[in-house]
């Protein structure tokens, strides 16, 4: 879900264009939308032939009769129903109306669904990913419908409903996966129609496309959540983590600034001390782990919520402490693997996550999304991107180093994969002598044993005399650093196994710092290959120095893999939108 103004559709609602039948675009298409049934839909058979039992379908998009205006009888409408048992998409004409693609699953929070038409084939995908291919139409043309909500006498849909988009071309997997979270300009190439569902009044639904095929809504409804007045109590929330290092510690002063101004008090809460307290915000940061201390903290603190990271015991403490307001178990990374995340999962989470908590909060990350769709269907979810300050923190102009350097962020440890960037390192440096390493770690977090072998890789590949180690710096710093990286003509190489979200890699395109990256999952929310940054398959050294070399001496893609970067992070990780998506979830939860 894009926006947290949508419409609600109560089971008699329909939003109709003008044309009704899209009749100029024929058997190859593409209908998405995001959903939020509420009841189930009937499910039927799939055939190419006759009418289906079509007795209480639920249809999101109207299969309008094909033979609408001009009474061509070879030419099918389609629709698709979505319940929260499943989707099933119809075709329309005279004397049929068949499901030609019937699919089971759950469906009990916002999902994504796309049904792309190709060659009169309707595939289906549900969250960006493929799962269900229908049955070949036997009508001469198919084409997509104008009308949604559903139609007399075969049913309307009951939910909410937003972002519906029709494309003339039948996309591709990554080309819904890489829009799935977007919003579009409308200026898309092949994007036909766009109604993003977020105008919060008024009867018009706007096509947001060169085409104008404007909406009239008939009986659905604005859902616009309530909004904080200066009236409102302000909203107290709390949020843990085990020590404030890394990621989350920038993820938590993002996120105070986005939500301090939108009128929600945060307080910080870690159960370790961490080089992360040097990086000062103007709120109550707590470091405790005794049960007393953490239970006055909570008890002092009145909070309306209190988002929990990655700690199940705390989950559990807290609730034990009698804690009544909304608990919610947050997962910004899991592991070194995706194996390791579903079993997780599945081993050591899963009945506490389902006792202990009222909702789950994880960014926009494949891996995490399918885990727990996977192991908690009934459980209430909430996935949205992360935020970024780009006013404060951003790029700054430094004189210009004469050679190139490779910057690499993390800790040493296995899931940060500090030897491949070494190896990478060492291949570019034996091409030009001149570049240097600069890598930027928090020392407090390595075991000896890592330091050690780090050591001894140094030595091997004789990299002394190149590479810079800056430890424990101030996140304030950082802006300079990438900037200045940026600025001599190098990248940022992140290597790591697995990321969940991948702050440094969001930093360094922030301050037009070009980044090579393992292809990592989380940072797929940031790096589309050659156009905002590069990728290179995990492990492969000799296709990271490739590609490493390109970014390097290719000054043109370079300078607009720059540009482009910027402007994709201030356009999809606004702090406003992130702001709008939590207190939005809180909400939820308080009234569920």
């Amino acid at each position: 879900m894009l926006h947290n103004i949508f419409l609600t559709f109560c089971g008699n609602d329909t939003i109709t264009t003008q044309e009704q039948l899209f009749k100029n675009i024929q058997n190859t298409f593409t209908l998405e939308f995001w959903a939020k049934p509420e009841v189930t839909h009937g499910i039927d058979e799939e055939s190419r032939n006759g009418i289906s039992e079509t007795f209480n379908q639920r249809f999101a998009i109207t299969p309008v009769f094909g033979a609408y205006g001009d009474g061509d009888s070879s030419r099918a409408g389609v629709g698709v129903s979505v319940g929260t048992n499943g989707v099933s998409v119809y075709e329309h004409t005279t004397s049929y109306l068949p499901a030609t693609l019937v699919f089971s699953t759950l469906i009990n929070d916002w999902t994504h669904i796309a049904v792309v038409y190709l060659n009169k084939t309707p595939h289906l995908y549900i969250n960006g990913e493929f799962v269900k291919k229908g049955v070949t139409s036997l009508k001469k043309i198919v084409v997509p419908s104008g009308t949604f909500g559903g139609v007399k006498p075969y049913g309307f849909y009951v939910g909410g409903l937003n972002e519906i988009r029709i494309w003339n071309t039948a996309r591709t997997q990554v080309e819904i996966q890489q829009n799935i979270s977007r919003e579009l300009t409308g200026n898309e190439k092949s994007l036909f129609g766009y109604w993003k569902l977020n105008e919060g009044k008024g009867t018009i639904a706007f096509d947001a496309t060169m085409n104008k095929n404007d909406c009239i809504i008939n009986g659905s409804k604005w859902n616009v959540p309530k909004r904080m007045t200066s009236s409102d109590k302000n909203m107290n929330v709390l949020f843990t983590f085990f020590v404030p290092s890394g990621g989350v510690e920038t993820l938590n002063r993002q996120r105070f600034y986005a939500l301090n101004k939108n009128g929600v008090n945060c307080h910080f809460l870690y159960t370790q001390p961490g080089t992360g307290l040097q990086n000062k915000i103007d709120t109550s940061i707590f470091v405790a782990n005794k049960d007393d201390e953490i239970k006055g903290v909570i008890l002092k603190g009145n909070y309306d919520a209190i988002v929990v990271g990655s700690d199940l015991l705390l989950l559990q403490k807290i609730r034990n402490f009698g804690y009544q307001g909304s608990l919610i178990y947050e997962i910004q990374g899991l592991g070194f693997n995706k194996e390791y995340a579903e079993n997780f999962l599945k081993n050591h989470a899963y009945s506490i996550i389902n006792h202990y908590c009222d909702g789950i909060l994880y960014p926009q990350t494949p891996h995490l999304i399918q885990a727990f769709e996977n192991y908690f269907p009934s459980k209430k979810k909430f996935c949205f991107h992360n935020c970024f300050n780009t006013k404060e923190f951003k790029y700054q102009v430094y004189p210009k180093k004469n050679e190139p350097i490779i910057g690499w962020v993390g800790r040493l440890e296995e899931n940060k994969n500090w030897r491949d960037f070494l190896s990478i390192g060492a291949a570019l440096i034996h091409e030009n002598p001149s570049i240097e390493l600069w890598m930027f770690e928090d020392n407090t977090l390595s075991t000896a044993e890592e330091r050690l072998a780090f050591e001894k890789k140094v030595e091997e590949l004789g990299l002394k005399s190149n590479l810079t180690i800056y430890a424990n710096q101030p996140h304030s710093k950082m802006a300079e650093y990438f900037s200045i990286i940026g600025d001599s003509g190098g990248f940022l190489c992140s290597t790591s196994k697995v990321e969940g979200f991948g702050y440094a890699v969001l930093e360094a395109m922030v301050c037009k710092c070009p980044v090579l990256s393992s292809d990592s999952d989380g940072v797929r929310s940031f790096i589309k290959h050659n156009v905002t940054g590069k990728f290179f398959k995990l492990e492969n050294i000799d296709q990271a120095v490739q590609e490493g070399k390109e970014l390097i001496l290719n000054i043109s893609l370079r300078e607009n893999i720059r540009e482009k970067a910027l402007e994709h992070i201030e356009m999809n990780f606004s702090p406003d939108q992130y702001a709008a998506n939590f207190t939005n979830m809180i909400y939820e939860l308080e009234n569920f």
